[in-house]
Formats: structure tokens, sequence, C-alpha cells
């Protein structure tokens, strides 16, 4: 049985005519009339009552149209949703991000993203960069958000810089260093300097450290926090001063202060990374938000969902 000889069937039972109903399909009548032929004996009975001047269903063929229109809308739904998924306009998307990602753009590409298409699913998991690869190559996630210790790291994925931004200095209201708008480096020696543990990122630690001690620079390095937000609660709390990301002040605590550093850093670049043999236009799809949300960083708030009341 075969959709074209369903879809020249319900055809000639609401036409009741061959003549009408070949010429609907668009094609000539003989060939009409050996499909509905062919049914009939797949059926093992007959579809239709014909005389000269009459065509009616018989009664399995009343039996037979709802099923056959049932038959042909699923077809239907189903190549409409696989050409919408080909397009990237449906299906689900898991997503892996980390601490500056969800800081920074990736709220406002999700929220613009759902509110375009309710029909796609985001899953949404947050997850420290380095076990982002791992969580790629196990299909746990199919996007991740991440900073990558070093471009080799990327080699074997496909992927896009989204953002980037740099450093401040995070210090209590009153510490000696508020006094600065820009700290020298050396005013760092010897101060209880937090910086996210070496195990969230190595790559990125160990760039800091290499930077700090090329410029003669020698804090006391603290590995307390492994988040910019438990770096901003020990800052208040008095432990130290912490090196964080620019947006980490967006979600910033009363009580600190932030200034720059007169220092050249390496910046936080945040990458979208995906498998290479992953469908790529879902991805993509989700890719111009976030490419979006990310220019529009900084620039002006996107509204939020109305809370319940």
């Amino acid at each position: 049985m075969e959709l074209s000889q369903l879809k020249y069937f319900t055809a000639v039972a609401e036409e009741l005519h061959f003549g009408k109903a070949a010429k609907r399909l668009h094609i000539s009548q003989p060939p009409l009339s050996i499909q509905i032929r062919k049914l009939e004996e797949e059926l093992g009975t007959a579809l239709f009552h014909r005389t000269s001047r009459v065509v009616e269903l018989t009664e399995a063929g009343k039996v037979f149209l709802p099923e056959a229109r049932n038959i042909l809308e699923n077809a239907e739904r189903a190549r409409e949703r696989m050409n919408a998924f080909a397009d990237g306009k449906s299906g689900f998307l898991t997503i892996g991000f980390n601490e500056p990602a969800i800081n920074t753009f990736l709220p406002e590409a999700v929220y613009r993203f759902q509110k375009k298409h309710p029909e796609i699913e985001l899953r949404l998991e947050e997850i420290e960069s380095a076990a982002q690869f791992e969580a790629l190559r196990a299909r746990r996630i199919t996007l991740g958000f991440l900073r990558p210790s070093a471009e080799k790291d990327l080699e074997e994925f496909s992927r896009r810089k989204i953002f980037s931004e740099g450093y401040l200095l995070a210090m209590e209201n009153h510490h000696p260093l508020a006094r600065y708008s820009s700290v020298p480096p050396e005013a760092l020696n010897r101060s209880e300097l937090l910086v996210s543990a070496r195990k969230v990122n190595p790559g990125v630690f160990d760039k800091i450290v290499s930077v700090l001690r090329g410029a003669g620079v020698r804090p006391h390095i603290r590995q307390d926090a492994s988040s910019k937000s438990t770096a901003l609660a020990l800052v208040r709390a008095g432990v130290g001063i912490a090196l964080v990301t620019e947006s980490i002040r967006n979600n910033a605590p009363e009580g600190v202060a932030f200034r720059t550093l007169g220092l050249e850093l390496p910046p936080v670049e945040i990458y979208a990374v995906w498998r290479k043999d992953a469908a790529e236009e879902l991805i993509r799809h989700f890719l111009s938000f976030a490419e979006a949300a990310a220019k529009n960083c900084g620039k002006s708030a996107f509204p939020l969902p109305a809370m319940a009341h």
C-alpha cells in the first residue's frame, strides 16, 4: 500500500467521480483507475460501486476512508516536522554552559529563542569548561558554551567564538586598594588574591599566574572559590581581593567595589562548541540568537517574563 494510492482513493471518495478526481490530482484517468484497482486487490475488497453513471463507496470503502485520511494526515505531519527539524526549527537541544556564559549573553539568548520557538525544547546544564568536552564526546550535551584552555582543545569539534571580555579586581568597599581607579600591578604584592581554582580551568589559571609572575607580581594566590559568585562572597567577607570577569559586577552584592588592573591579562573568550557529526541546522539557529545577545551585552536589559502573583 502506497501513500499515492491512499491519496487517489480519498480524491475519488470525495469527488465520487473518476474524471473529476483525476483532474484534481493532475493525472489522467486510466492510471488513477489502475491504482484504485491495485489498492482494492491488496485490501481484498471493493472500495467503490461503479456504474456508467454513478460512483459510490462500498461499506468497506466507508470504513476505509477515515483510516486513509488519518494515514495521509500523519504522513504530512511527519513530513512537516522533518522539514522543520532540517531547518533547525523543531526538536530539542541540550546545552552545557559555564558561569561567564550565564552571566552574560546566555539568559537573553534562551529567553528570546524560546519565545520565538516554543516548539523547540531546550535543556540546560551548568558544566565547567573542562568537563564539557567529555560531555560532548559522550553526547550528554549537543552544544557547549565554554572557555577553552588552549586552541588544541577545540580541534576535534566545530566551534565559533561568541563572546570576549576582560578582568576586573573585586574588593570590599573599604579595602586599601579601593583608592585606585586602576590598580598598579605592584600593589598586588603580598595581597590575598582570589583566583578561580585551578581545577576549574587549569590552562587559564596557569596563564594568569604566568602573566603575574612575568610582570614581577607576587600576590598570595588563593584558590578558595570554584565560582565567581563564591569569590565575591569571600571578598565581601574580607578574605581578600578577587580577579573576576567584567560581567560579574552585573550581579554583585552591595559592599563590593570593582577596579581595573594595570596589567594585560588573557581575555575571557567563550566559544560555542559542538560535535562535527551533530545536526548543525538547529545548533546554528540557536547560535544566531546567542550572537545577537552577545552583541547586546551591557547595552540594554531584555524583558523578563512577568512573575505570577
